[in-house]
């Protein structure tokens, strides 16, 4: 008795340990997570023998890069700032640009896992020269928006409606677009499966991760190369005291299988952080409204707008312009 005891008190504290460990890694900004290196017992290629497809994803980003800033200088950009509360009291930032001829067409832009929102004025830049009003958010714990933890898409999900209603008390309206892009693919996903307001009209998901315990599990077996048993359900554990959230209810599979929105779905072939299996998942999970998906062979995580990006906005908006 006297052994079965011992080895619960050991268990408990290796969980409360190393499920702490490992959520301070995973979902407080800057602690670890944000380098990722994937072990795949390959050493480091020569400067001379990168690949010429990686250069030319190189050069569209540095050069996507210098538009955006050129366009955020035009904007003022340190002017536009603007900031809403959360359901849970957490002030939120962003930054909102109008055209000048008054439009009812809005996108929402959401950014990824530890990412900001420099990655959404990307987006933002081409959903506003296609004459869309934009609105670029800082997710929790990212940038100026207040938070000790990721919200990993199912806390900022509700971020993302409080954002939809502080838009559409202003601009009642709107008819507006979510585009996200990896953790903010996830979120717009997850939005998509709740009662939004009428003024949401379409969803742009770019690498979305099919579930957060999944892409936990995922980049677990990646990076470290370990099984999911038993850390991540370790940090399970904690993730529900510290953040408070359980990575189980975050199945975006779920909240897409109740969508009836219009979504159209991105990814590369050769992602290595949110496997391409994940969009193929979440494709045929949505069952109700109009659904597309754009598979790029090129280009890594995230890199779709670089790897084609001539034809990823010509996809996005052929498919958002029936709906806005």
């Amino acid at each position: 008795m006297k052994l079965i005891i011992l080895a619960l008190l050991i268990s408990v504290i290796a969980a409360y340990f190393v499920g702490s460990y490992f959520v301070r890694y995973a979902l407080v900004p800057n602690s670890g997570a944000q380098n990722r290196v994937v072990n795949n017992n390959q050493e480091a290629p020569n400067t001379e023998d990168v690949d010429p497809e990686a250069r030319r994803l190189e050069t569209n980003m540095v050069n996507d890069i210098i538009l955006r800033d050129a366009w955020m200088n035009e904007m003022d950009f340190e002017n536009r700032e603007v900031y809403i509360q959360s359901h849970d009291g957490l002030r939120l930032g962003g930054h909102v640009f109008l055209q000048e001829e008054p439009t009812n067409r809005w996108v929402i832009a959401c950014h990824g896992y530890q990412s900001g929102e420099g990655e959404t004025l990307l987006i933002g830049r081409h959903f506003y020269e296609q004459d869309f009003n934009v609105l670029t958010i800082s997710m929790r714990a990212h940038g100026k928006s207040e938070g000790d933890y990721i919200g990993m898409g199912l806390l900022d999900k509700e971020d993302l409606i409080s954002w939809t209603n502080a838009l559409i008390e202003k601009y009642p309206d709107s008819e507006i677009v979510y585009h996200g892009t990896s953790m903010g693919g996830a979120t717009v996903l997850m939005a998509s499966g709740l009662d939004l307001p009428k003024q949401v009209k379409v969803i742009v998901s770019d690498c979305a991760f099919a579930g957060i315990w999944d892409v936990f599990a995922s980049e677990f077996k990646l990076r470290f190369n370990l099984p999911a048993f038993p850390v991540v359900h370790m940090a399970r554990i904690m993730a529900k005291i510290k953040a408070g959230y359980d990575f189980k209810d975050g199945n975006v599979l779920e909240f897409a299988r109740k969508s009836t929105l219009p979504i159209l779905f991105i990814h590369t072939q050769d992602d290595d952080f949110v496997p391409v299996s994940m969009m193929h998942d979440l494709y045929e999970a949505k069952i109700h409204g109009d659904k597309e998906f754009y598979l790029l062979e090129d280009g890594g995580h995230a890199e779709a707008k670089y790897a084609e990006p001539v034809v990823y906005y010509e996809r996005v908006f052929e498919f958002v312009n029936q709906y806005v």
